[in-house]
């Protein structure tokens, strides 16, 4: 087969090369369509898993590809018109993804699958897993609550979202820089000098190294100076504080809506489905380790 007919292949190749206006129409048409699914379920007079769950699935596994392509693309375009649609794709994406999960028409036709016992015992064990996870997501965000705790759940959700992508744009926006000396990055190829811009202080001429990838890891592997890496290092994990406060109103509305739901902090709340399953045992696993390694 041809490159030329591989590429003419409808979804064979992912295609990153969007442009803003691609971006807002493809997290367009991922939204319709998502609504189109959700209110057929939701509209199912007797439902089952062939008209309820595998719709459901099916959409999310058919817009994945889209989805993460256009919110990848604020990390790593050069274009920062893309890099801002990118950023808002997420945020449009994230808000719908929350309001999608505190659907209750939608959970009460996942829910009545999940209640027929017959239909369930006759579904074969991985469809059968999927109706359990699925059920389970749409109570773990809220579903089981009251209307007034569903809407404050909902509100924090969606808050949560817009400080990620916040904090992520921070990050991906802002580069901590720092000056040495040629004599303080010694160990560094010559190359790494050539175009490098520099500055001179106190009469010294210093060289400019920022906390981008192609400046931060030659430094960090090459630099004989410990205490250069050491300076680069702080550099690069003290930037963006503007974040501090990000993190801190996002800790506390974790733990706001871990007790909605029922629990006691975020972690019991999160580990729940992980193999450990509660705080207690991470912290008995820590301190059995930290015993046989003394």
């Amino acid at each position: 087969m041809t490159s030329r007919a591989y590429r003419l292949i409808k979804g064979a190749v992912l295609n990153f090369a969007r442009s803003p206006g691609d971006i807002r129409a493809t997290v367009g048409n991922i939204i319709s369509r998502g609504k189109q699914v959700q209110d057929l379920v939701a509209n199912q007079p007797k439902p089952t898993f062939s008209n309820t769950v595998a719709p459901l699935a099916k959409f999310e596994n058919d817009q994945g590809a889209d989805s993460s392509i256009v919110t990848f693309l604020q990390n790593v375009s050069a274009d920062k018109s893309v890099r801002d649609a990118s950023s808002e794709a997420e945020q449009q994406l994230g808000a719908f993804r929350i309001e999608s999960l505190m659907r209750e028409d939608v959970y009460k036709s996942v829910r009545a699958v999940f209640d027929n016992k017959a239909e369930m015992t006759a579904l074969e064990p991985e469809d059968r897993l999927l109706v359990e996870k699925m059920e389970e997501e749409y109570r773990r965000n809220g579903l089981a609550l009251s209307a007034e705790n569903r809407g404050k759940l909902g509100h924090i959700r969606k808050r949560l979202s817009e400080l990620s992508i916040a904090f992520s744009r921070n990050t991906n926006e802002n580069d901590g820089r720092i000056l040495f000396t040629r004599q303080e990055l010694g160990g560094l190829p010559a190359d790494y000098f050539d175009g490098r811009a520099t500055e001179v202080v106190d009469g010294v001429e210093k060289f400019v190294v920022t906390t981008k990838y192609p400046d931060l890891v030659p430094v960090m592997q090459l630099a004989k100076r410990e205490q250069t890496r050491r300076q680069l290092l702080a550099t690069e994990e003290s930037r963006c504080p503007e974040n501090i406060a990000l993190l801190q109103e996002a800790i506390g509305l974790r733990v706001e809506a871990a007790q909605l739901l029922g629990y006691t902090t975020h972690a019991e709340f999160v580990l729940e489905q992980n193999m450990a399953k509660t705080p207690q045992a991470v912290l008995e696993f820590e301190h059995d380790l930290r015993n046989k390694l003394d």
